[in-house]
């Protein structure tokens, strides 16, 4: 069970609910497609919309609030309001039962009331919290691994920010992690990709609501592809990335444009009518990966932005080497079980010297590939620890 906020003021109040603010910086915002300053009408149009508010809303006209948990709010030091920093849907949904008018325009409906349920409306219980740092331990196992969770862009939000807020002070991703009740390597990769999408949206190069399709964010096609070697290559990331602390902006700027692509390839663009080339996680994922490390692919996505016509360059090419190669080893091992039975027939001997040679040929260049590789990889974590 998630323990209560540790704060020096636990005790519990009755307030009117209505009263309180609702958070316009609450993490199942995260995707929303909001755009410029919100207000509190557009938190509640949002949880409408994508968080069965009216189901809540429904269920408490019939039933009554059922007051068993309560709201974790906090006093906002510049508008000298309480803020509900756990609880939202459920405040949310006593504003639109007792404000009809503000339920009819956002399309919520209301039922009529069963007796008493008005009175459950006027008090809800409160506990009062020092700031939003004091209420994380509850809310984060709560929502990502405990009985309501978040969708994993409002995982990967909370997270970070709870990351960006106290890793100044020594506080590690793992112990994060424990707090939460979640593996570290589940956590590590969701706040490095929200690091990754944040240095795009600040360099002006993507946002989630500019996404080509407007159904639910997919957060996982990129956290995914984060952890393919392809995409870290091609993004220059470390080899190591994947092992260390996160840290903003993560992707080079002399990378930056390639980001953009990653991006665009994975969710498109609504403004530059750009559809995604990644339709389904598996296998688009894997195959988009695969294009960005190798040269002809990439081409012919950028000329054309069709996975298929550009992941068929990748089959030509690398399937048609790995496949050959595969075979001759095949055969040569073949022939070499049948040696007792070569009968020193001359011309057999240059077809012997000729795989001789080939191997030879063969073997150098992958070698001199793997280095150069190898190297860049090198130079890419070199650069890394020169910048921090």
């Amino acid at each position: 069970m998630a323990k209560a906020p540790t704060t020096t003021k636990k005790e519990l109040v009755q307030l009117d609910p209505t009263s309180l603010a609702l958070d316009l910086e609450n993490p199942r915002l995260a995707q929303a497609d909001l755009e410029g300053r919100i207000v509190e009408k557009d938190v509640i149009e949002h949880l409408a919309l994508r968080e069965d508010l009216g189901e809540l809303v429904q269920s408490i006209a019939l039933n009554g609030y059922l007051d068993f948990e309560p709201l974790v709010v906090w006093m906002h030091p510049k508008k000298k309001v309480r803020v509900v920093i756990e609880g939202n849907r459920r405040v949310a949904a006593i504003k639109l039962i007792k404000a009809p008018d503000l339920a009819s325009e956002l399309g919520v409906p209301v039922p009529e009331l069963a007796n008493g349920v008005l009175a459950t409306l006027e008090k809800a219980t409160i506990i009062e919290v020092d700031d939003r740092d004091d209420a994380r331990q509850y809310i984060g196992f709560k929502h990502i691994n405990g009985p309501h969770k978040w969708d994993s862009f409002a995982k990967a939000k909370f997270a970070a920010d709870w990351y960006k807020a106290e890793s100044k002070d020594g506080v590690t991703l793992r112990d994060i992690a424990r707090k939460l009740g979640d593996r570290h390597d589940t956590v590590l990769r969701l706040v490095q990709a929200i690091f990754v999408i944040d240095q795009a949206a600040k360099k002006g190069l993507f946002e989630v609501e500019d996404r080509y399709q407007k159904k639910p964010f997919a957060f996982s096609h990129l956290y995914t592809a984060l952890t393919r070697t392809q995409y870290r290559e091609y993004l220059g990331l470390p080899t190591n990335w994947r092992q260390v602390e996160p840290t903003p902006n993560p992707v080079p700027a002399d990378k930056l444009k390639r980001l953009e692509k990653v991006l665009k390839w994975l969710y498109g663009s609504d403004s530059d009518s750009i559809p995604p080339v990644v339709t389904s996680q598996n296998p688009h994922v894997k195959q988009l990966g695969e294009v960005l490390a190798n040269p002809q692919g990439l081409r012919k996505l950028e000329q054309t932005n069709d996975l298929a016509k550009a992941h068929a360059e990748v089959d030509t090419r690398s399937k048609k080497f790995s496949d050959n190669l595969l075979k001759a080893v095949e055969y040569a091992q073949s022939a070499q079980g049948y040696i007792e039975a070569y009968d020193g027939e001359a011309a057999l001997v240059e077809f012997g010297e000729r795989l001789a040679r080939i191997g030879k040929l063969v073997h150098a260049a992958m070698l001199a590939t793997a280095e150069e590789v190898g190297a860049k990889a090198a130079e890419r974590t070199k650069s890394a620890d020169t910048r921090k």
